[in-house]
């Protein structure tokens, strides 16, 4: 049976995330905010966002750059930059799927919704202006055009969404 990558924004649900090993963690923790906002990562980082409809698994090698919430400097009192290590994990996920291409722009952006509300505690209405704003230019997701500060990540990340099937609920006993 032909499973879609289709997240449905209604239902779903970010139950949490989990880094693959330690220093993963200390990687995305470390970074301090800079004037550039570009944010070369000095390992690997391998993690897993679980939610109600499946598994994300994203994975960058050394060097990978991210910008932290992507936008000006002027919205930073809304959304910081980097924030917490919750929030950077949204940001780092989001700017991963862009390059991954795994879940689409659409899904990229309601998954940011769902990490945003679920895992940074933001308030719903806080996570659908984020998601709108996103919305508005598709022109960041995919392959960056050649001269581009982030043409250098296409080969730095992977991305793979695993559906939930029926047979992950069918562990109930009788």
């Amino acid at each position: 049976m032909f499973c879609k990558k289709q997240l449905h924004k209604f239902g779903l649900k970010v139950f949490g995330f989990e880094f693959v090993k330690g220093k993963d963690r200390n990687c995305l923790e470390k970074i301090e905010v800079n004037e550039k906002r570009r944010y070369p990562l000095c390992d690997e980082v391998n993690l897993l966002i679980h939610t109600s409809q499946g598994t994300l698994s994203v994975a960058s090698a050394p060097g990978f750059i991210f910008d932290g919430r992507s936008g000006p400097k002027i919205v930073d009192w809304y959304a910081p930059n980097l924030g917490t290590l919750e929030e950077r994990v949204c940001w780092y996920v989001h700017d991963c799927n862009g390059y991954g291409l795994d879940l689409s722009f659409e899904d990229t952006n309601v998954l940011l919704f769902a990490m945003l509300r679920d895992l940074a505690g933001y308030r719903t209405s806080k996570a659908n202006v984020i998601q709108f704003a996103v919305s508005l230019s598709k022109s960041w997701y995919g392959e960056p055009k050649e001269g581009d500060w982030c043409h250098a990540n296409i080969d730095k990340v992977k991305t793979l969404w695993l559906p939930k099937t029926e047979d992950d609920c069918a562990c109930i006993d009788p």
